[in-house]
């Protein structure tokens, strides 16, 4: 059974056709039938039998204050000089009202987007560090350098300095053995979570809360325990630290402090406040200063919330007047929609950031410290594990899949600059572990010294750390647009592609079309010299609803800023069928005579035609033409009825009458 495709032509006519009987020829010899209607053809050099193709393409006033495209004649033109709102189209149609759509693309990897009018590699990474599965860490200062304070599943707690672009320097955290219960070592009560006060670190491993000094390993002190459980962390916000374990969320009195130990509930006495959800399966899993307020998340199954605590705690001796948060005034300020749950928070330039397992959202925040639970932004199913901050940029850490199926730990780069009238903001993919052939996530990500730090899980097993390198940048990436088509669905030809470039020597930039069916094909590699060059788009070479392209960066040279992509053009035809107009000067008289001198007609049968064929032609309906002279049949729309009432020209003509002139639209 044969198949057809949306943008071929209908293999059967769809629409309504004409219901008129139809006509059968007798003695007479006629030229032309409309439906039932037999006419003479009367050809002058006046009003001559024309045939020609129907106008399919429509002026357009240009009033836009810049000139552009849609100042040129010829082609079907689209073009694109700039990349920096940032990925998530699906069709690239500047011409829409969908905001900032001109700069914006479907998606990429390892390409840097955020310069305007250029689009170049983004920074490689490189590996720092390999510890046990479940790193957890957080950016502090030892009093000279930034470093990461990082714990792991096996109960180690490391103070992390970067190196240049090379690797990392690591020294342990020492506490002694009777830090723990008989019988049990630091494997036995791995880490789940590490915050830092910029100066001192806190850290809870699955028996205790340990406390010390950044820049002094011998100063760790374990001054609070808990019972053991995996849902537990701890966290600095606002100069106060915070502990979840399962439901209930404490406010710690950091002066408090007992050694050995373990295991068991929190102290009582070693915390200024608790808050215990009414639901016993929630479980707390983070906590972030806003400007005004705190505010700390959660999830109970499939059910995410966001909570504010005020600063409504009363000064008291034993917490040295310090106004405190206050837990059991805390509320519920966001529930997220049913079945999406909260991984991180973090805020940032009057931003509550949300990382879900379904996405991020960026919700912003009121002078009341009330937050509006914004749209998601990103999309992913694997979710967003955590955040930092650099310029007006927010990264996310999550992972995705690359053109050849594999699941990296990868950055998703949002800027808070640049926002939408939907509410959303500018973002895309940004640094990435290529952990080919295996499958890696970022659990974690930091900014230090400007660089970022990606926590990378690979396979569930080993823990590690890669860092973005200062100078070198990725061998390859690409960025594929949105896809054109123009404002239509009408089937075009692509005929040629213009990359404006610049490349080293050896460096390439692939161009590849990807056609409705997601079949990509390469068709050019350009080079150095090869910029600014219209070149011929040979696959596919079938007329296409909509394509779009990729543009594949390759660096082989010493130069780490080539190659750049400045701006690219495509060059479209349209690839309509084109539609004939007929147009028939008819003799439309009441008696006639045909070419072998054979008399018809009646008394008013030239206004009986005249008023029948204008009442086709006010219903639009279609009609069956038949020409005996080019044996020709076809349906068409009449579009034009004009009839000039002339005197008998001879003795063979008589009564009222005239010429009737048809014009006929085939369809």
């Amino acid at each position: 059974m044969p198949t057809y495709d949306i943008t071929e032509d209908a293999p059967i006519d769809l629409a309504v056709v004409s219901t008129e009987a139809t006509f059968e020829l007798t003695d007479t010899a006629y030229d032309i039938v409309i439906d039932d209607l037999p006419f003479i053809v009367k050809v002058n050099n006046q009003d001559p039998y024309r045939r020609e193709t129907a106008p399919y393409k429509k002026e357009q006033f240009d009033n836009s204050t810049e000139p552009g495209e849609q100042s040129l004649t010829g082609w079907w033109l689209r073009s694109q000089t700039s990349w920096h709102n940032g990925s998530g189209i699906k069709f690239y149609e500047p011409g829409t009202d969908y905001q900032h759509v001109s700069h914006r693309f479907a998606d990429s990897r390892g390409v840097d987007v955020w310069t305007v009018g250029e689009a170049t590699l983004l920074p490689s990474v490189f590996h720092a560090y390999t510890g046990a599965a479940g790193i957890n860490a957080a950016v502090g200062n030892d009093g000279t350098n930034d470093v990461l304070v990082s714990g792991d599943a096996n109960g180690i707690l490391k103070k992390i300095t970067l190196d240049a672009n090379s690797s990392a320097t690591t020294a342990n955290y020492v506490y002694t053995a009777t830090s723990y219960p008989q019988g049990h070592s630091g494997s036995d009560f791995g880490f789940t979570s590490v915050t830092t006060s910029g100066g001192k670190y806190y850290a809870t491993c699955t028996g205790a809360i340990h406390r010390g000094t950044i820049g002094t390993l011998s100063s760790d002190v374990v001054f609070a325990r808990h019972s053991a459980t995996t849902n537990a962390f701890v966290k600095y916000a606002k100069g106060f630290i915070f502990f979840g374990e399962n439901s209930i969320l404490n406010l710690i009195d950091d002066s408090q402090g007992n050694t050995n130990a373990h295991s068991g509930a929190l102290p009582a006495g070693k915390q200024y406040d608790s808050r215990t959800h009414l639901d016993s399966t929630f479980v707390w899993n983070d906590v972030v200063g806003g400007q005004t307020h705190i505010y700390a998340s959660g999830n109970s199954g499939n059910s995410g919330e966001i909570w504010k605590i005020p600063f409504d705690g009363s000064p008291t001796s034993t917490n040295n007047g310090t106004l405190l948060p206050d837990l059991s005034s805390s509320s519920v300020n966001a529930t997220l929609p049913d079945g999406e749950r909260v991984n991180a928070i973090h805020f940032y330039l009057g931003y509550l950031v949300v990382g879900t397992n379904k996405g991020a959202r960026i919700c912003p925040v009121n002078v009341n410290g009330d937050l509006t639970l914004g749209p998601l932004l990103v999309e992913t199913s694997y979710g967003i594990n955590g955040f930092t901050e650099r310029g007006t940029y927010i990264y996310a850490a999550t992972k995705a899949k690359d053109s050849l199926e594999n699941i990296n730990g990868i950055l998703i780069r949002i800027d808070l600059s640049q926002q939408f009238d939907d509410g959303t903001f500018a973002y895309a993919y940004d640094l990435e572990y290529e952990s080919t052939p295996d499958s890696s996530d970022c659990t974690e990500v930091y900014n230090i010294d400007s660089r970022l730090v990606m926590v990378i899980q690979e396979n569930g097993n080993a823990g590690e750390l890669q860092v973005e390198h200062t100078t070198d940048k990725r061998s390859s990436g690409w960025l594929q647009t949105g896809k054109i088509r123009y404002g239509t669905i009408e089937p075009k030809f692509f005929r040629y592609v213009n990359v404006q470039c610049t490349t080293g020597q050896g460096d390439t930039i692939v161009v590849a079309t990807i056609d409705k069916n997601g079949l990509e094909n390469s068709i050019v590699t350009l080079s150095e010299g090869l910029s600014n060059q219209d070149v011929l788009i040979v696959t596919p070479s079938t007329k296409q609803e909509y394509m779009s392209f990729k543009f594949t960066f390759n660096n082989v040279t010493d130069d780490q800023d080539l190659p750049v992509m400045e701006a690219y053009q495509i060059k479209s035809t349209p690839a309509t069928r084109r539609q004939r107009m007929y147009q028939y000067p008819l003799s439309c008289y009441d008696n006639e005579m045909d070419k072998f001198s054979s008399v018809f007609g009646y008394t008013g049968r030239a206004m009986e035609y005249i008023q029948r064929i204008e009442a086709i032609e006010e219903t639009g309906k279609f009609v069956n033409v038949t020409d005996y002279r080019t044996g020709e049949q076809y349906q068409g729309v009449i579009e034009e009825v004009r009839f000039t009432n002339e005197s008998s020209p001879d003795k063979n003509n008589s009564g009222f009458g005239g010429l009737l002139l048809v014009t006929v639209r085939k369809l």
